[in-house]
Order: structure tokens, then sequence, then C-alpha cells
């Protein structure tokens, strides 16, 4: 499968290739349209976007190949260059992303939800997001401001609110909130 690097995105615009990704693994987001559900993306004729984050991934795991048009194919460690250029934390943000991936999660953006992503069990349109992840950066302490967000944020969206970084070995550290009224 072939990409397109445009700006911090890859754009897959074979959409018989964008359709087959999207169904099987939930990646990227059609051009156009927010939640796409399984059963729709047969009707969906447009480009899908991968976060850098997402092209990194389906890079390392050989689903896609990532080409600029003025310079033709681009490395794994030129989009890791470009991200850690352009995105602060970039480094432990994907390594988040890939924690959760790898585990089977579908993991999309959280923005919506105040949160870096949000991680489903299944999918969009099959069932609802039970986890938020907010990153915190490294060498930094939870404050009580974190906390508080996040009962607000678990409590209001009915998530697992999680704080997620990555320690100096390497390692994804996670943090997860729940509260449920009683």
């Amino acid at each position: 499968m072939r990409g397109i690097l445009r700006g911090l995105a890859v754009v897959i615009e074979n959409v018989e290739h964008a359709r087959k990704l999207y169904k099987t693994e939930f990646y990227g987001r059609f051009l156009g349209y927010d939640k796409v559900k399984r059963e729709e993306v047969e009707k969906i004729n447009t480009p899908l976007i991968l976060a850098l984050y997402e092209a990194v991934y389906l890079v390392e795991k050989g689903k896609l190949t990532v080409v600029d048009e003025t310079s033709g194919n681009v490395s794994l460690e030129e989009l890791k260059k470009l991200g850690r250029e352009k995105i602060k934390n970039f480094d432990e943000i994907y390594q988040i992303y890939r924690y959760f991936r790898d585990l089977g999660y579908v993991v999309k953006s959280g923005l919506k939800f105040g949160a870096l992503f949000s991680v489903y069990e299944k999918g969009p349109g099959i069932d609802h997001a039970p986890m938020v992840v907010v990153f915190l950066e490294p060498n930094r302490g939870i404050s009580a401001t974190d906390i508080t967000r996040g009962g607000r944020l678990s409590h209001s969206v009915k998530k697992t609110f999680t704080l997620a970084t990555v320690t100096k070995t390497g390692e994804v550290l996670l943090l997860g909130f729940s509260w449920a009224r009683l």
C-alpha cells in the first residue's frame, strides 16, 4: 500500500486501499468524515488521511510505503525525524500509540475529549471507547490538577481516564482513573 506524505500526514489516495485499511483495522480518517461505521466504508470515495504516528506504525509493520512526490520514497527514519522536528515528544507519543496498537486496541485521536487518544476495544461505530489517554511529559510529576481533570473527564464522558508516560528505560507507564456514580 502506498501513501503520500503531505505535511505531517500521509494520504492514501487509492480509495480501494483506503477502504481496506480502515475497514480491517480502523486506521486514519476519511477526508470530510469524522467517524465512519464499518458498514458505511464502501460508500466512501475520498482519500484516507493518516496521522504521522499511524503512518510510522504501518511502515514499521511493513503494511505501508510512504513517498514524497518530489523526492521519492520516504524511509521510516525520515518519518520519525520529521515527527521529532515538528511534534513535541513525538517519540514518547508514538511509543504509547504503538503500545496500545500492539495489544490489539484501536487507537484514534482523543482531541474531542481533551485527550491525546481514545482507545477502543473493537472500533468506532462498533463500541464506545472505554478509555481516553492523556500524555504526561516525562520527568513531570502528577499534579492535583491532573487528577481533578481526570476525574471530571472520566465522569462526564463515562470513560477510564489514563495518564500515560514513557520512563527513562523506555517503558510505557499507565495510571488509570475511573469514577462511577454510586
